[in-house]
């Protein structure tokens, strides 16, 4: 196979691995989800979302890194943790990133629809 080839090939691979890595990221988003419904479902209010938030963010940086050409990446910004103490202000977080991971699951999704 001549040089040609060989770069075609190359990049058909750096496409399909950005895809696989796309899909992973939905699941991983979606997973994220259920797990932070399920603790406020039990009541956030006593239980921690720093875990959650810190997850939020990874995966925002990544989402940055596959999908930086659309625009509206920009409508997302990373959490900040606020340790809060009292349980309706963890409540109040809980939905806040429940929101956000909603949000940021149906622009991935879109965004590879277009693809």
């Amino acid at each position: 196979m001549g040089e040609q080839g060989e770069k075609r090939e190359e990049a058909v691979g750096a496409v399909d691995e950005t895809q696989r890595e796309k899909r992973i990221l939905v699941n991983m988003l979606h997973q994220l989800l259920q797990n932070l419904q399920a603790i406020s479902q039990r009541g956030a209010g006593y239980y921690t979302v720093s875990p959650h938030i810190e997850k939020f963010n990874k995966l925002l940086g990544k989402t940055r890194e596959l999908f930086g050409e659309h625009s509206l990446i920009d409508t997302f910004e990373p959490i900040e943790d606020k340790h809060y103490t009292d349980p309706a202000d963890k409540e109040k977080q809980a939905q806040r990133v429940i929101l956000e991971i909603s949000q940021l699951i149906a622009f991935v999704e879109a965004a590879m629809s277009e693809e």
